[in-house]
C-alpha cells in the first residue's frame, strides 16, 4: 500500500504541536508523517484503540498542510465514515477536516494512555529473571537449542503476564459471584 501515493491534510497548529510532542516523546528523530504511519499500524494491530477523550482543541490560526501516505489518508477517511455521527454528537464536528483534528487528538491521547499502562523496568530489576534463565540453562532435559536471554525473557514474561491475567479474571469472577451470593438472600 505505501507505493500508491500521497495525500495532504490540513491541520491547525494545535494538532501539529501535539503531533510534534508525541513524535519527540515516543519516536525521536522521526518525521511527523512517519509517526502517523506508526500510530495507525499500532491501532490496526490492537496495541491500543482510539478512545473518546474530553478535549477542546484550539481552532485559532491557519491550517497547515502536511503530506501523508495515501494509506493513512484512507484510514482517516474510513474512520470518518464510521465515527462521523459520534464525533458530531460529542465534539460538534461538521466537516472532515475538523473530524481529522479531533480524531488525531484522540489518537494522541490514547497513545499516552496506553503508555501509562506499561511497565518500565531497569536492568537491575531483571536479576531474578537472569537467575531463572540460569536455572533454565542448567536443566539438562532440553531437547532443543538453548534460546538467547532475550527470547527466554520474552517467553517467560509473556507466560507470567498470562498467569496474572488469568488470576485477575478468576478473582473478578469470584468477587462477582460472592456479591451475587451476598445479594441473593436479600432478594428472596
Amino acid at each position: 500500500m505505501p507505493g500508491k501515493g500521497f495525500s495532504t491534510i490540513g491541520l491547525k497548529s494545535d494538532i501539529i504541536e501535539r503531533l510534534q510532542s508525541i513524535t519527540n516523546t515516543f519516536y525521536p528523530g522521526m518525521f511527523l508523517p512517519s509517526t502517523l504511519i506508526i500510530m495507525m499500524n499500532e491501532v490496526k494491530r490492537g496495541y491500543y484503540s482510539v478512545s473518546f477523550h474530553n478535549i477542546k482543541l484550539n481552532s485559532s490560526g491557519r491550517y497547515n498542510s502536511i503530506t501523508i501516505r495515501l494509506d493513512v489518508a484512507d484510514w482517516l477517511k474510513e474512520n470518518y465514515k464510521e465515527l462521523k455521527e459520534k464525533y458530531e454528537q460529542k465534539y460538534h464536528v461538521k466537516c472532515r477536516s475538523v473530524f481529522t483534528s479531533y480524531f488525531l487528538a484522540n489518537l494522541f491521547e490514547s497513545k499516552l494512555d496506553a503508555q501509562n499502562h506499561t511497565i518500565n523496568l531497569k536492568e537491575s530489576d531483571f536479576e531474578w529473571l537472569q537467575e531463572e534463565y540460569m536455572k533454565f540453562k542448567s536443566d539438562g532435559k532440553l531437547e532443543y537449542q538453548i534460546p538467547t536471554f532475550e527470547k527466554f525473557a520474552d517467553v517467560y514474561l509473556n507466560e507470567l503476564f498470562k498467569k496474572i491475567k488469568a488470576a485477575q479474571e478468576i478473582l473478578s469472577l469470584t468477587n462477582f459471584s460472592s456479591k451475587l451470593e451476598f445479594e441473593s438472600p436479600q432478594k428472596i
